[in-house]
This record gives C-alpha cells, sequence and structure tokens, in this order.
C-alpha cells in the first residue's frame, strides 16, 4: 500500500533560528545573497544553538478506509541543539522537533531533523529524505529541483514523482504576516500547484491535488507552510491524504 507522509513529515518542514532582524541596519545586498533566509547559514556556528522557533498547526487527515476527514490542531516546536559534520565534512545543525496538542500541554519529542547550509544553498534532511529547500543568490522567478535527492518511481513517495514539481522564488523581499507577526524581508518559494479534477463536483471520476508552498524570512527561517496532498478514487468514493497549514507564532 502506498505510504502517505503524514503526520510528522508532512508538518516538517525546515525552521531553525530566529535572531531579531531591524530594518534600518540590514544590508540589502546580503539580503539578496539569501544565506540567512534558511536562520542557518554556511558562516554560521554555536550561536545558533539554543535557538527555536514555535509554530500553529492546522491540519486535516482524510482517511479512504473510513471514508472520513480528521482535523487537527497542535504545536511544532522545532529546537537547534547540537551541530556535526557530515560525510563531506560540511557543518550541519541537529534540529529537534517537539510536539504539544495545546499550549497548556508538555512539549514531548516527536522527530529529529538536520539542516545543511552550504554556499549555494540549504539542505533539509528528516526521516531519510532529502530537501534542497533554497538556493543562492535569491532572486525573484530563479526556479530549481527542490527534490533533486529524491527517488523517483518509488510509491513511498508517490507525491513527490510528478513533474510539475518546480521551486520558484516570488515576493522577494517583501514583508509577510502569518497571523499574529510582521516580518519585513521574506521569500515565497512556490514549489508545486497541480490539480485533476474535483470529488466535489464529480465523484465518479479520479482526481488529485497536490500543492506546496513555504515563505521564508531573513534570519527567522521558515515563517509559514501550506502543504496538500490527497488522492481520490472513485471506486474507494473518499479522499486518501493531508492538508497542513504551518504559522509561526514564537521564536527568539
Amino acid at each position: 500500500m502506498r505510504k502517505l507522509l503524514f503526520p510528522l513529515l508532512a508538518v516538517a518542514a525546515f525552521s531553525a533560528t530566529l535572531v531579531s532582524c531591524k530594518k534600518d541596519k540590514e544590508d540589502l545586498s546580503e539580503i539578496a545573497q539569501g544565506h540567512k533566509y534558511g536562520g542557518v547559514y554556511v558562516d554560521g556556528g554555536a550561536y545558533s544553538l539554543g535557538k527555536y522557533i514555535l509554530y500553529n498547526v492546522d491540519s486535516t487527515y482524510w482517511d479512504d478506509f473510513l471514508g472520513v476527514s480528521v482535523p487537527t490542531h497542535c504545536q511544532l516546536r522545532y529546537n537547534v541543539v547540537d551541530t556535526f559534520r557530515d560525510d563531506q565534512n560540511r557543518l550541519s545543525y541537529v534540529i529537534d522537533i517537539l510536539y504539544r496538542k495545546t499550549s497548556q500541554d508538555p512539549f514531548v519529542p516527536a522527530d529529529v531533523a538536520y539542516v545543511t547550509p552550504t554556499a549555494t544553498g540549504l539542505e533539509f534532511s528528516q526521516r531519510n529524505i532529502k530537501f534542497l529547500k533554497l538556493v543562492f543568490p535569491v532572486s525573484e522567478g530563479k526556479s530549481w529541483n527542490g527534490n533533486t535527492f529524491i527517488p523517483l518511481g518509488d510509491e513511498d513517495y508517490a507525491e513527490y514523482d510528478n513533474n510539475k514539481w518546480n521551486y520558484t522564488y516570488a515576493n522577494v523581499d517583501q514583508p509577510f504576516d502569518p497571523g499574529n507577526n510582521l516580518y519585513e524581508h521574506t521569500v515565497t518559494v512556490n514549489q508545486i500547484d497541480d490539480a485533476l479534477n474535483n470529488p466535489d463536483v464529480d465523484s465518479t471520476v479520479y482526481a488529485y491535488r497536490n500543492y506546496s508552498q513555504e515563505i521564508y524570512a531573513y534570519n527567522v527561517g521558515m515563517v509559514y507552510r501550506e502543504r496538500i496532498y490527497w488522492v481520490y478514487q472513485p471506486t474507494i468514493g473518499a479522499r486518501k491524504g493531508y492538508e497542513v497549514v504551518m504559522k509561526a507564532v514564537e521564536s527568539n
């Protein structure tokens, strides 16, 4: 049976650190280079340890066996806890991902991610899947294969086996507010926007939706993510997949 990488992989997108960003002191040429949009960067170091970013996460899981949709809300906190050298001797960061149902609950360990910033891009790895989340320098309309490390033809990763995936920069160095906090310098990464049919309109035909977008703030990391992936089989009469929205609400 095809595996869906939900819930943790689906909601786990890179965000590492927050360093306060003052608009009147930013070097605009440095912003254009883009190395600090990922929060950690190639000339970074131990200063990043102890940094975190907290997300509100709203998600829906479609269960085709039961024919129901299950909405959930939680918080995820990404903590920078360690550094190491990878097999290419590149400085990499260990990100502990913590989970809690509500803000009143204690955090519990959920997963671990690894981030490797380089001179030309930023790699993010989790559960043995690696993405090229950003490339440098940053410019409007620039595109690349962010899924270059993911093998094609594997049913476990069917959601990535689609030629419409094309990571593209938009809204470079524009302000963005995920809901309660305005970030002055952000860049949007549009990754995929693909759909076929709509079961709400015609339930007799095969349908799917595959959408992904992330927004990164300078000196912060990822502050917004929206990911939708579901498949509808008319013989079953139900969707199978997930939808996730992550919004940064707190960081240090």
